[in-house]
């Protein structure tokens, strides 16, 4: 009685947080913006009501999308994020000691505003002097830039119809991102939700991977703030990441990480049988043309551009 209620929307679904306050409830030219405090998962980014971001447990998403890449690299001089409004992944990256990390996006008032009022994320990583931030359209940025990177690492948001994020995840853009690497360069992709229900985007997202590089190794991770297993694909010009032992690179880093770790590593590229039954369902490549939707995902109002 008199709680106070913050509503997360699909189509089929509403889950209710319970909130002690909304912190801003505002809308940039690509997106609406909720940062919601909860009683269940802290300070909580919304993205066009959907959990975009929690306090509680961004370290295990950042953690993902960014140290399996980068220990499966190796020593890294420059690192290109597309995306990564929250500063967050910037963070993961700068533990590696690059030389440069160009990160690109698109929304600068989602920027800011993450700069503001989620410092934890970022935890300064926005004034390191190796980094340079870029508000732009992120395939126009690859796609015009003469720089290469050692990994290029794409945390975008879901492709919703008639979002921000929908041409940055089609063969035409990771051919982009495969010529933009380095020789022995790697990319890692958000590359969604892997519910029974939602599988065809993830499956067509590493098939689509699978027509440009060599080597492509999704895998899963529990995102409690998402409600369900989400995935990460990393692909890579030259080595293998399955078959990367990083324990000598991770025990001399000694990073202090409290997700990933060798351990996993060595397991989490072993998928389970219904992940092979639907790689081989929905084989259908995403192209410029024929673009996937996440599904089950209403947005609230048209956006325009693209993320990054």
């Amino acid at each position: 009685m008199g709680a106070q209620w913050f509503v997360e929307k699909t189509t089929n679904t509403r889950i209710w947080h319970r909130i002690q306050k909304i912190v801003l409830s505002t809308r940039s030219p690509y997106q609406k913006i909720d940062i919601v405090d909860t009683h269940a998962f802290g300070r909580v980014l919304f993205l066009d009501n959907m959990v975009q971001s929690s306090e509680l447990d961004e370290f295990i998403y950042h953690e993902m999308m960014v140290h399996p890449a980068l220990f499966t690299h190796g020593p890294v001089r420059s690192v290109c994020i597309i995306g990564g409004a929250e500063g967050a992944t910037l963070r993961e990256v700068l533990r590696h000691d690059p030389r440069r990390v160009v990160m690109v996006d698109i929304d600068e008032k989602l920027v800011e505003i993450c700069r503001k009022h989620l410092p934890s994320w970022s935890q300064g990583a926005f004034d390191d002097p190796r980094v340079e931030l870029r508000f732009e359209d992120g395939r126009k940025f690859l796609e015009q830039t003469d720089e290469t990177f050692d990994a290029i690492l794409i945390d975008l948001s879901d492709p919703l119809q008639g979002g921000p994020s929908t041409l940055l995840y089609t063969k035409e853009f990771y051919a982009v991102v495969h010529h933009r690497l380095s020789e022995g360069g790697c990319t890692a992709v958000q590359s969604e939700s892997l519910h029974p229900n939602r599988i065809e985007a993830h499956a067509r997202v590493r098939n689509t991977l699978r027509e440009i590089f060599p080597f492509v190794r999704p895998y899963g991770y529990m995102s409690h703030a998402f409600h369900e297993l989400y995935s990460f694909t990393l692909a890579s010009k030259k080595v293998d990441p399955d078959q990367v032992d990083v324990e000598e690179a991770f025990r001399a880093k000694n990073l202090p990480l409290r997700y990933y770790s060798p351990e996993l590593h060595r397991g989490m590229f072993k998928l389970p049988a219904n992940l092979y039954e639907a790689y081989d369902r929905y084989r259908q490549i995403i192209t410029d043309r024929d673009v996937v939707y996440y599904p089950d995902k209403n947005r609230p109002v048209p956006a325009r551009g693209r993320s990054g």
